[in-house]
């Protein structure tokens, strides 16, 4: 079986105090992921600091044979919305090459679990990341989303969980442990 690739992707959000547009954000990683396609990649997927909603409609689409989920929400569920948009466009030889790979970083906005707690959300997250690396171990390449507040930082060098929630110590060091374990296994 062949592994694919962990790939390091800076995606800023701002430089020198311009804001970049979710769209050429979501450019950037189309163009990117277009270019390792096109040289064999079997398919790209991109990490993703979701809430539990999120990943669940993000499985949902892809077990149903679907390649858009329809992200709505803030940062980079903006960026995740603007992506599958282009997918249906100029890069739609990428729609079923080209995947979100959900991180939960938080309950659910629509038909929250109840009871939500670390221990639940540790679950979770094992999951997400279990499913990673089964998209690593498929051949398929994983970007590992960072930005310019994240990609010089040793300890936590990807960009999950630092925007629209701040996560507990315990949990961000889990995440970005098992993702800097990719990095190192699958380069």
């Amino acid at each position: 079986m062949k592994s694919g690739k962990f790939i390091d992707l800076r995606i800023d959000f701002e430089v020198d105090g311009k804001k970049i547009s979710a769209s050429e954000q979501a450019k950037k990683i189309l163009e990117k992921a277009n270019a390792l396609v096109k040289k064999g990649s079997k398919g790209m997927a991109i990490i993703y600091s979701a809430n539990y909603g999120q990943t669940r409609d993000i499985q949902r689409t892809y077990l149903s044979g679907e390649y858009c989920a329809q992200i709505l929400g803030a940062n980079q569920a903006q960026v995740m919305f603007e992506m599958e948009r282009m997918l249906s466009g100029i890069y739609n030889s990428l729609q079923y090459k080209m995947r979100i790979a959900p991180i939960t970083t938080m309950n659910g906005y629509s038909n929250p679990v109840p009871n939500w707690n670390n221990d639940v959300l540790l679950g979770i997250i094992q999951t997400d990341l279990d499913r990673i690396e089964n998209y690593l171990l498929s051949g398929w390449s994983v970007f590992g989303w960072q930005n310019q507040l994240t990609a010089a930082d040793s300890n936590a060098p990807y960009a999950i969980g630092g925007g629209v929630v701040k996560l507990p110590a315990q949990i961000t060091d889990t995440i970005q442990e098992r993702l800097k374990k990719l990095k190192f296994t699958y380069s």
